[in-house]
């Protein structure tokens, strides 16, 4: 009798241990490997359509004269768009038309000195997304003045100089 138990148990042994191997092998046979992969795509950032500079007349200046500077803004991620001023040349204090000056609004009332920067994460403008382009889009203005004065000593009263006046500004696209 003894015999039989120890024969039925190891029977029972060898069914369970091939009902594991059976199992395992099938889990195997279940599972696929595979790989995933994905092309980087240059993302763009473009200023009045330009990618690399854009050039932008004021036209005819005197004292008196006023006008803005539309800046179309558009990236094709998701982005946050700043504006610096990094030189003027012969604007602006200091200079050879000393009260012709940029502002950031077109009461002008907030003058733009060199270094000076508009941005959307400071929400001078902001971005949103265009469904027909697919881009980012912003658009910023900066605003320019001459007061106009008569009298020596007056804002606005010059002599006549014919340096021609330019700002450069650096447009920085971030990546949120």
């Amino acid at each position: 009798m003894k015999g039989n138990k120890i024969f039925y148990a190891g029977i029972a042994i060898l069914i369970l241990g091939i009902g594991f191997a059976v199992g395992t092998y099938a889990y195997y046979q279940t599972t696929i490997n595979g790989t995933a992969s994905g092309t980087v795509l240059a993302w763009e950032c473009t200023a009045n359509g330009q990618t690399a500079s854009f050039d932008y007349s004021m036209g005819s200046l005197y004292p008196g004269s006023a006008g803005s500077i539309p800046i179309a803004l558009a990236a094709t991620i998701d982005s946050d768009f700043a504006i610096t001023v990094e030189e003027y040349t012969s604007m602006g204090s200091g200079s050879n038309h000393p009260y012709l000056k940029l502002y950031a609004d077109s009461a002008h009332t907030t003058a733009l000195n060199e270094t000076d920067t508009i941005s959307t994460n400071n929400g001078d403008f902001s971005a949103s997304y265009n469904s027909s382009t697919h881009k980012y889009e912003a658009s910023a203005t900066l605003y320019y003045y001459w007061p106009y004065g008569t009298g020596a000593g007056e804002q606005g009263a010059e002599d006549y100089n014919s340096a021609s006046p330019s700002a450069t500004l650096t447009i920085v696209c971030t990546q949120k």
